[in-house]
């Protein structure tokens, strides 16, 4: 039994060491975000308002910063894809 306890707290601080990894590379691709919307090319601007309505999705190290009209256009294709 004591064999056992020790097992368990040693897996999960391992793998609270790798999500901890984890996040500071992804906080380190967002740091390097683009300054412009990936579908439209309009400028973001970092502001309060910009920064809540504009997405961000990091996928396989590219980073893409799409605009609030982009993203409700994609989510109206995905949605009606979904749909057929």
């Amino acid at each position: 039994m004591k064999k056992l306890r020790k097992v368990n707290p040693t897996k999960r601080k391992q793998e609270r060491k790798d999500a901890q990894k984890e996040m500071e590379h992804q906080a380190a691709l967002f740091a390097k975000h683009p300054t412009e919307c990936c579908v439209c090319k309009e400028q973001f601007e970092r502001t309060k308002e910009t920064v809540k309505t504009w997405q961000v999705a990091i996928r396989e190290e590219r980073v893409r910063l799409t605009c609030p009209n982009c993203w409700s256009i994609i989510q109206k294709g995905l949605k009606r894809i979904q749909n057929d």
